[in-house]
């Protein structure tokens, strides 16, 4: 085994830990501001936890950027990714927001998912983040 890997995978998953507790204090003190202050914001706790959540999804694709980083070609993008992974989860990321701006033909889906828990929308926001670093690639063209 490779002492490398270890050592590598270790550092990502300190890094996926800091974001995690450094998006729960965050969150707390926003939470202490907000019932002081009477003044919540759904926008702003939302964008907060696009932030942190996309931030592990980002850290998890990390390697998969470090390795095109290190290739010759061009970039390209992966635009079925984006289309169908990206889009997707940018929009259940930006659930409370659309369901907040009483859009009935963008919050139609999202009613039902709101109402049983928003527990889904970390996920989304993971997925956000992962498919986002993951859709940038190099493309060696030999001919």
């Amino acid at each position: 085994m490779k002492v490398k890997s270890w050592i590598k995978y270790l550092i990502y998953m300190c890094l996926i830990l800091i974001v995690i507790f450094w998006g729960q204090h965050v969150f707390e003190v926003y939470k202490q501001n907000a019932e002081k202050n009477f003044s919540i914001s759904p926008y702003y706790q939302n964008f907060l936890m696009i932030v942190f959540y996309g931030s592990v999804g980002l850290l998890l694709g990390l390697e998969h950027l470090i390795c095109e980083i290190r290739k010759k070609g061009a970039w390209v993008v992966n635009l079925p990714k984006i289309v169908l992974m990206g889009i997707p989860s940018l929009y259940f990321s930006l659930a409370i927001i659309i369901y907040y701006n009483n859009l009935p033909f963008l919050s139609f889906p999202l009613r039902g998912l709101i109402v049983s828990g928003a527990n889904f929308i970390n996920a989304f926001q993971v997925i956000l983040g992962y498919s986002i670093i993951t859709s940038f690639y190099k493309a060696n063209k030999t001919i």
